[in-house]
């Protein structure tokens, strides 16, 4: 079963993402446009026309513009040089500001993980944010979801090769660009699951470093970053622990269910006890936030309701106000290997396609609002 499902899907990953193939990413509507760098429509249609050097992007079928991100990065920068956003305004961090690291991290697997990894990541980049997203999971479905398949380039370097024990690689030589211009990757494969091992047989020599590995190695690299997302495996390995030492953020995305809510209560407990053993290495470390993201969600389902009021009530704040819904949208999606942000509006259902956009939306706004705090900012300056 196993050579049969793994031929079947070797193939198609060649027929999607041959090995020499770079995946493309869709243009984007002036309103779509407009929207994602937050200035309103007719000012940058205004823009299009009369502000040197703006870009124009190009007229489909007559009368619709559109622009690539690209285009919408070179927007964010004359609309800097020329005054019309002031630096406030503009999302890379400034002197002083420390990049972000968030870990999103859940035992509990069926989380959407992953897909909040790859959604809050991307809509970040298209706001203008530089963004860095790891793979720490085995399953490497977000390496996947990129249209990179470690597995047709044995020699292709992963997070393993990151943090292994013997002759780990710069970071700069891992991260790879992305369909995103202002996102990169670090992937995924099987072998970081070789990490595991290594740790448990250092114990025996005395080491107890393992738990700084990843922080040590991204340090060169972050200068390049505003924000740094992992994205993990439903289990609290040596791995997850160093993502944890090196971040400054914990988004944990929990489905509205009872049983997930029990399997909270017992992870909070652990990670607890972990953050203890952190401070005790690194007195001055702390987290910015910890934060919990209902995933999921349906608004029409009795239970979920009753579970989302009770996670409101007794944790406050802690929940983010903003759910990320279930939808067909985001689902039919990733069965093509894409996000909702790559597929084209007109292929899916308008209505569907809006309420999924509106909700990856509102939640990238609450952990948007997390980061600029973080910097002494105020949300949307």
């Amino acid at each position: 079963m196993s050579k049969r499902l793994g031929s079947r899907l070797r193939e198609h990953a060649q027929e999607t993402f041959p090995p020499d193939a770079q995946k493309g990413l869709r243009r984007f509507a002036m309103r779509e446009a407009a929207d994602l760098l937050r200035i309103n429509q007719n000012t940058f249609r205004h823009h299009v026309s009369n502000l040197e050097g703006f870009p124009e992007g190009i007229l489909e079928g007559g009368n619709r513009r559109s622009f690539s991100a690209g285009e919408m990065v070179e927007a964010q920068r004359v609309l800097l040089e020329t005054g019309r956003i002031k630096p406030d305004e503009h999302p890379h961090r400034r002197a002083g500001e420390p990049c972000q690291v968030v870990t999103i991290f859940n035992l509990k697997g069926g989380s959407a993980k992953t897909s909040t990894v790859a959604h809050v990541g991307q809509l970040l980049g298209l706001r203008g944010y530089r963004v860095l997203l790891i793979d720490l999971d085995s399953q490497a479905s977000l390496t996947n979801l990129f249209g990179v398949t470690p597995e047709l380039d044995p020699d292709m370097p992963t997070s393993y090769d990151l943090i292994r024990s013997e002759g780990p690689l710069p970071a700069s030589d891992i991260i790879r660009k992305t369909n995103f211009p202002t996102v990169d990757l670090i992937p995924a494969s099987m072998d970081i699951m070789e990490y595991e091992f290594e740790v448990a047989l250092s114990f025996r020599h005395g080491a107890t470093t393992f738990h700084s590995r990843i922080r040590e190695a991204l340090e060169p690299v972050l200068s390049r970053y505003d924000v740094v997302i992992f994205d993990t495996p439903p289990q609290l390995n040596f791995s997850v622990i160093s993502a944890l030492f090196a971040s400054t953020g914990v988004l944990i995305p929990l489905n509205a269910s009872m049983l997930d809510v029990m399997s909270l209560a017992s992870f909070l407990g652990m990670a607890s006890n972990l953050m203890g053993v952190v401070e005790a290495h690194a007195p001055e470390h702390g987290l910015n936030f910890v934060r919990v993201l209902i995933t999921r969600y349906e608004n029409t389902d009795g239970p979920q309701v009753q579970i989302s009021s009770l996670l409101r009530t007794v944790l406050g704040d802690a929940v983010l106000p903003a759910e990320f819904l279930k939808s067909t949208a985001v689902g039919d999606a990733a069965n093509t290997q894409q996000s909702i942000f790559e597929v084209e509006p007109r292929d899916v259902n308008r209505r569907t396609y809006e309420r999924a956009i509106e909700s990856v939306s509102r939640v990238t706004d609450e952990v948007e609002r997390e980061i600029l705090k973080a910097w002494g900012r105020s949300h949307g300056a």
